[in-house]
């Protein structure tokens, strides 16, 4: 009996062992299944992560090199009118270029003739093919973060339009497991518009009892004043919009309207449009016809050791190349109200100037004494050497008491590569309604001093070179102080356009 029972146990035991190995089995092929699958999400993880960086990094790529295109394009389009391809031939005018060799041109006939594709595969297959042609030719191809670019800028027939391509390669256009994005954007160029009332690229004071406001039909709060650098001053100026600036300042008002507790607010730089009078005067009869058949060349060129005091009118082949002259001024002779100081460059409106638009070529403008209103009239002072800081010359506007009723361009006051003084009772436009309006440009630095009823439009303020020595600049820094300033964003600046990009597309397709 007791056999029997040991027999008994040993038997029932052997069964719990088999029903415990199998629940082992069980419980360790789950938690294999289980690592399998966290392991198999940790690699797509990986795998999801790695292909999202490619593409950011590809993408910013791409992106690096349509911009540094742009920035050419732009500087092309600013100083001289003209196009920018890429790649594009070394010239005189052109010495040196990061993307050196044979202009490309659209097909001339067939698919893709002046630019027009029928669909985007066969606009994509043709930009692609250019790239890769563009690799080839070893020229071109720069070194990014992460991998390589190219680009494609084809001629265009107008200056104003255009495309941009960009190919990327990770790691390389070498490798044999790179990875391609190409893009595609187009640009046209667009007037300048003034976002600011004042505006500035250097050093700003706003000082004593200065007003800036909108002009009729504007919400006060648009008429903003920044500096890329700092703001000063002193008393309590008035401002409607926000005062701002790039780098801190400490200045303050009570009467900054925006500006909590009055201080200046601290935002990001503001591009500044480019300033250049010669690039003004080649495109000013395509920006206004009308106001270029009452334009005035003041001459002040050299010629045999004389200095020239003709005036001239407009002429498409540059300033003082007409070959009438209206009159030769002096100091004692005027032509059209104007007299010349040759020792000086300095040419001055006297209270009989008459209408229209005064072009200093390589000279200054001042006026003479008394108090007079001219109807219609814009001044523009070229500077020599402009390019220049060290020998740069001349190119100034200095103005006092003569007030100015409507600009003889549309939207322009004064131009001046270098700087802009304006003194005692001026003004220039009217508040509205109607609202007449023009802008202040100075290449330099502007300094508004007046406490009559102030100006109407917008100042800008490029601060491109710091006063210059000798006949160079007027003033140190920029200064807002005691006149009334009424901005009137709505006027497209006549003087420069910028880049606006219209179509940005990601034309890789893999």
């Amino acid at each position: 009996m007791i056999r029997w029972i040991r027999h008994q146990v040993r038997a029932r035991a052997a069964g719990d062992g088999g029903l415990g190995l199998i629940l082992i089995i069980g419980i360790s092929l789950f938690v294999f299944v289980l690592a399998a699958t966290a392991t198999a999400l940790a690699v797509n993880g990986v795998s999801q992560s790695r292909q999202r960086n490619g593409y950011e990094t590809s993408l910013a790529l791409s992106e690096t090199g349509v911009d540094r295109v742009l920035s050419e394009v732009q500087g092309a389009y600013t100083s001289r009118n003209a196009d920018y391809p890429a790649p594009g031939p070394v010239s005189a005018v052109e010495p040196t270029r990061w993307c050196a060799g044979t202009a490309v041109s659209f097909p001339s006939s067939g698919e893709g003739a002046g630019g027009i594709f029928t669909t985007e595969n066969a606009e994509r297959s043709w930009a692609r093919a250019q790239l890769l042609a563009v690799v080839a030719s070893g020229t071109c191809t720069q070194a990014g973060d992460g991998g390589q670019y190219v680009v494609l800028k084809p001629v265009s027939t107008n200056v104003k339009y255009g495309r941009v391509y960009a190919l990327s390669a990770i790691p390389s256009f070498a490798s044999p497991k790179s990875r391609t994005r190409l893009i595609k954007s187009e640009y046209v160029f667009m007037p300048y518009r003034p976002a600011h009332a004042i505006l500035t690229n250097g050093p700003l004071a706003i000082s004593s009892s200065t007003t800036v406001t909108a002009a009729y039909g504007i919400d006060p709060k648009e008429a903003t004043v920044h500096s890329n650098s700092t703001v000063t001053g002193t008393g309590n100026p008035s401002v409607s919009g926000l005062v701002s600036s790039t780098v801190g300042s400490t200045f303050s008002s009570n009467n900054f309207a925006l500006n909590p507790g009055g201080t200046v607010t601290q935002t990001a730089a503001e591009a500044i449009p480019a300033v250049s009078a010669r690039t003004f005067y080649d495109g000013a009869a395509t920006s206004d016809a009308a106001a270029v058949v009452d334009w005035y060349d003041l001459c002040s060129t050299t010629v045999a050791g004389v200095v020239d005091g003709s005036v001239r009118p407009y002429s498409a082949a540059g300033p003082c190349t007409s070959a009438t002259s209206i009159g030769t001024a002096t100091t004692s002779q005027q032509v059209r109200g104007w007299t010349f100081d040759s020792s000086s460059r300095t040419w001055t409106a006297t209270n009989n100037a008459l209408s229209g638009t005064y072009y200093a070529y390589h000279g200054n403008i001042d006026v003479g004494p008394g108090n007079t209103v001219f109807p219609r009239m814009t001044l523009v002072a070229e500077a020599e050497n402009v390019a220049n800081c060290a020998s740069k010359a001349y190119g100034n506007i200095n103005w006092d008491h003569f007030t100015l009723s409507t600009p003889a361009y549309h939207n322009l006051w004064m131009f001046a590569d270098t700087d802009i003084v304006t003194h005692a009772n001026f003004s220039a436009g009217s508040v509205g309604p109607p609202v007449v309006s023009g802008m202040f440009v100075a290449g330099d630095q502007i300094q508004l001093e007046t406490s009559s009823a102030g100006a109407v439009g917008a100042v800008v303020s490029a601060d491109k070179c710091p006063t210059p020595s000798g006949s160079g600049g007027l003033i140190t820094t920029s200064e807002v102080k005691n006149p009334a300033v009424y901005f009137d964003p709505n006027s497209d600046a006549p003087f420069s356009s910028v880049i606006t990009t219209s179509l940005w597309l990601d034309y890789s397709g893999g």
